[in-house]
């Protein structure tokens, strides 16, 4: 692994602290002196951060973090953010900085993680100090679903991470306090909540025995802000919460590596066994007539992806991608195709509750009485 200037720099820093006109080392000193290097606030002030580079601190943290995991600790950071801010991306950029660190290249396949089963999987498997980025933490991690027999055993699982040295990160699609405590005052180190695409605030834990980690009832004294907030407004009044540490940015995935992890990405999510039991009766009607106008446009030759696509623009001011579309019409046939090797029943449900209990059938824990 090759060190930037900064870390060079930081690494010299820690040597004249811990041992002035040192030459040679022991084992035992260099772990001490990565374990120095995770406090690396304390060498450079925070205003030292904000210099040098949209990503210096993007890069800063996650090498602050590698730095952590050398020194015996384990790492857990917890991505949140409004549906379409673009946590995945946030995490997919934080795994692949983490990887070349380590000079390994970045895999979708073997670095994600879409089900209960593949992080338990990749938990198991995966090298020591490689990146695990969970794309669907709320299968899991939900205080409403704690209960279930397989999150009980994956909760045990995480506990004993450590030992591996993960960098681990849960994408998380709501509020931070429906998160299952445990996750959030046990495991979780750092918490980015993403504003905007691109950009999320950082959080660091307090280590304090007796009070909450996370402040959370702090957040209201801080004021709120919306999307049309300007960041430096935003960090303003952020800076106001004892947690917060800094204002992060990260580099966008390129269009073609985000266009192959989607398709890796829907078809995990889709062979999933439990995924019916997330889906609402309306989200079926949906992808019924995503598939009702595509055997429209098989049929009629004229009715073309452009000219649907131009319709949209101009019926309802809204542009589109060709690739976005597809995606949608995709994501459509493999959940009808789903759907059809279940064997549901699309027309005669006849509210939530039956499809409920329909969807609990293939539930281990429901057979067995469990709440």
């Amino acid at each position: 692994m090759t060190l930037s200037l900064f870390d060079q720099q930081l690494f010299e820093k820690v040597v004249l602290e811990k041992f002035p006109g040192k030459t040679e080392f022991s084992k035992t000193e260099i772990l001490i002196m990565l374990n120095e290097m995770t406090k690396a606030e304390k060498y450079y002030p925070r205003g030292v951060l904000s210099k040098g580079g949209k990503y210096k601190v993007f890069k800063y943290f996650v090498r602050y973090c590698l730095y952590r995991n050398l020194a015996n600790f384990d790492t857990m950071l917890l991505l949140t953010g409004d549906k379409g801010v673009g946590k995945s991306s946030f995490g997919i950029m934080l795994c692949r900085e983490w990887c070349s660190l380590l000079g390994i290249p970045f895999s979708p396949r073997h670095h994600i993680a879409y089900s209960n089963s593949q992080v338990q999987e990749r938990i198991d498997n995966l090298p020591r100090f490689h990146p695990l980025l969970s794309d669907e933490s709320v299968n899991f991690a939900s205080g409403a679903e704690w209960a279930k027999l397989e999150n009980r055993e994956l909760r045990k699982k995480i506990a004993q991470v450590r030992t591996r040295h993960l960098f681990f990160i849960l994408c998380w699609p709501m509020k931070v306090n429906k998160i299952e405590k445990t996750y959030l005052d046990s495991f979780v180190n750092y918490w980015v909540h993403i504003i905007k695409r691109g950009v999320g605030a950082i959080f660091v834990k307090d280590i304090n025995p007796v009070t909450d980690s996370w402040r959370l009832s702090l957040f209201k004294d801080i004021g709120g802000f919306t999307e049309f907030t300007g960041i430096d407004k935003v960090k303003k009044k952020l800076m106001g919460h004892p947690n917060f540490w800094y204002i992060i940015t990260a580099p966008k995935p390129s269009e073609d590596f985000y266009k192959r992890y989607l398709v890796i990405r829907e078809k995990n999510i889709y062979n999933e066994d439990g995924v019916l039991t997330n889906m609402s009766r309306q989200d079926i009607h949906k992808a019924i007539l995503v598939k009702v106008l595509q055997d429209i446009m098989v049929r009629d030759s004229s009715l073309s992806m452009k000219r649907l696509l131009l319709h949209i623009e101009n019926e309802y001011g809204f542009s589109m991608k060709e690739s976005e579309l597809k995606a949608v019409i995709a994501d459509a046939e493999m959940l009808i195709e789903k759907l059809k090797n279940e064997k549901y029943n699309l027309v005669t449900f006849k509210d939530e509750k039956e499809w409920k209990n329909m969807s609990d059938k293939n539930d281990p824990e429901t057979e067995a009485g469990i709440e």
